[in-house]
């Protein structure tokens, strides 16, 4: 009997070691140079959320064809995204403290965007609205884009969900999948 309880007190302890060690470990880290994996299985076009957000035909086969390399800096407080392609580069900064931010895009206009860890501190979620330009609110056709990004294959791979959900409640979907260098 005392066995039996010196094993479900060792396993008890175990299981509460292990809640501690996750939270030590912080949130995810996705620094370094990520490719972007076009014959993916799990992956899924980006066209349907272009087209909602007004990309040419051109723009939307370009996504889903060309070659993409996204070197990501993270700091406690921010993760930078330089994404690369044959044809030019673009860096975005997100804030991971959920603070809003607001930026000028050329497509959309003026855009609110909040970036925050899920609980587990293991997918970082950023959401996206068009915004007035005295930075209220405003509903859009473009309606609200929402990315998940997680890791998998104990860090090798960076998955992108993206979400597009329009005022009348209709999702667009789309999934990337990138590969560490």
């Amino acid at each position: 009997m005392a066995r039996y309880r010196l094993i479900i007190f060792v396993l008890s302890l175990m299981m509460a070691m292990e809640g501690h060690l996750l939270q030590a470990a912080g949130p995810s880290d996705f620094s370094g140079t990520w490719t972007l994996d076009l014959k993916a299985p799990e992956a899924t076009s980006l066209a349907a959320i272009l087209e909602a957000r007004g990309a040419s035909l051109i723009e939307r086969k370009a996504v889903d064809t060309l070659s993409i390399t996204q070197v990501i800096t993270q700091t406690e407080k921010t993760l930078s995204i330089k994404a690369g392609t044959a044809i030019g580069s673009r860096t975005r900064v997100l804030y991971l403290d959920g603070s809003t931010q607001i930026q000028d895009t050329e497509r959309t206009g003026k855009v609110e965007s909040r970036s925050f860890w899920d609980k587990d501190g293991t997918v970082l979620v950023t959401v996206s609205k068009s915004a007035s330009p005295d930075g209220q609110k405003q509903d859009s056709k473009k309606g609200e884009y929402t990315t998940r990004r997680y890791l998998q294959d104990e860090g090798r791979t960076l998955i992108v969900d993206h979400v597009l959900t329009l005022e009348d409640g209709r999702k667009l979907t789309a999934k990337r999948v990138l590969r560490k260098q």
